[in-house]
């Protein structure tokens, strides 16, 4: 039922002119979730998000919050706030001044505009800050302002519109770590827009990838990076190995041919038949190397030659050279001396749990 949902937007699409902006999006966003929309630019996800504001209306479709259809509602009747990539703050007044200002506009009592603003500034630690203006303060603690600005009015749904893209990338990992702990401790719907898979992964309790102005693919952080349902979202979504393969079997179980060798994979979606020229993508961690096919009992074994490896500390990252002319990346965590290194040159045995190589058509 509608109500049980924050906001839902129902086969809503968006042109502008003749350009399809957004085409026949349906989402359902759960109350106090922190859903992510997900995509390269131009994938239609900020103009999603400005048709919940109230920025932009439909073409075609519904907009509903709180079981509400929005329709032709302005931004400032509707129960959201937005946070914005440039903040939007006012340079002239103080920090103080700034987070008070829809308040001031809802004509709420001074004292209690008092005690809502000095707990918005404890809430996103800038207490003792309320008097400073906003060329005062750094990148991360101006995105603060603006975040305690838009949760002060107390929305049902908070709208984030790539809020961390222009700080630099040491300060937008920790933002990451304070926006999602800022959103568990008010527990309302956050709706966040972002390019940065890394930060769609780390925050989000579900995401839709989006392109060309569609949804993609609907899920947690792991489905969507665990089970990839096309090659887009395998690609965008971390990094993969697309691996040429032919299908010999279909069915429950198919099984595929990567040069003369024949292994067990699932289906990245619906089967291809038999004959049918497609790819097996594979991540490059869930693959381990090994010096012989009978070190990987149960395993999924292809043979191949070493041509690079990278030294990151944390693992090593391999080139690996595989029938067919095709390149293998591999991770391998460091656990080990450097002894037990591969080297380039050295003939190997590529193997990978079955389930972890996923077949989906080549384009």
């Amino acid at each position: 039922m509608a109500e049980n949902y924050a906001v839902e937007l129902r086969n809503v699409t968006k042109k502008f002119g003749q350009v399809v902006a957004v085409d026949d999006v349906s989402l359902r966003i759960g109350r106090g979730e922190f859903y992510s929309l997900l995509g390269p630019s131009g994938c239609g996800k900020t103009t999603t998000l400005r048709m919940i504001a109230g920025f932009e209306m439909p073409t075609r479709g519904e907009v509903l919050i709180e079981g509400e259809v929005q329709g032709h509602l302005p931004p400032h009747q509707r129960p959201v706030n937005t946070v914005f990539q440039n903040y939007a703050l006012f340079p002239h007044m103080t920090v103080e001044q700034n987070i008070a200002f829809g308040l001031e506009m809802r004509k709420v009592p001074k004292d209690e505009i008092r005690r809502r603003v000095g707990e918005m500034l404890e809430m996103v630690h800038l207490t003792g800050m309320g008097k400073r203006k906003p060329a005062q303060l750094s990148g991360g603690q101006q995105q603060r302002v603006a975040l305690a600005r838009a949760l002060v009015n107390r929305p049902e749904v908070l709208l984030l519109d790539e809020p961390l893209g222009a700080l630099d990338l040491k300060l937008r990992q920790a933002m990451q770590l304070e926006l999602k702990a800022l959103q568990e401790q008010v527990g309302i719907t956050f709706i966040y827009v972002t390019h940065d898979q890394g930060e769609a992964l780390t925050m989000s309790d579900y995401i839709a990838v989006m392109n060309r102005g569609r949804v993609l693919q609907l899920g947690t952080p792991e489905e969507i990076y665990e089970n990839p349902t096309s090659r887009f979202v395998a690609d965008f979504i971390g990094e993969t190995n697309f691996i040429p393969v032919t299908v010999r079997e279909g069915g429950q179980s198919p099984r595929v041919a990567i040069g003369d060798q024949v292994v067990e994979a699932v289906w990245a979606q619906d089967g291809l038949p038999v004959g049918a020229q497609a790819v097996l993508s594979i991540r490059p961690e869930k693959i381990a190397l090994h010096r012989q096919a009978s070190d990987a009992p149960g395993k999924a074994v292809i043979p191949g030659k070493v041509t690079n490896l990278m030294y990151l500390g944390t693992d090593t990252r391999y080139t690996v050279a595989i029938a067919g002319g095709s390149e293998v990346v591999v991770r391998m965590q460091n656990v080990t001396s450097s002894e037990h290194f591969f080297r380039p040159g050295e003939t190997v045995a590529l193997a990978w749990s079955p389930h972890h190589g996923r077949v989906m058509e080549a384009d």
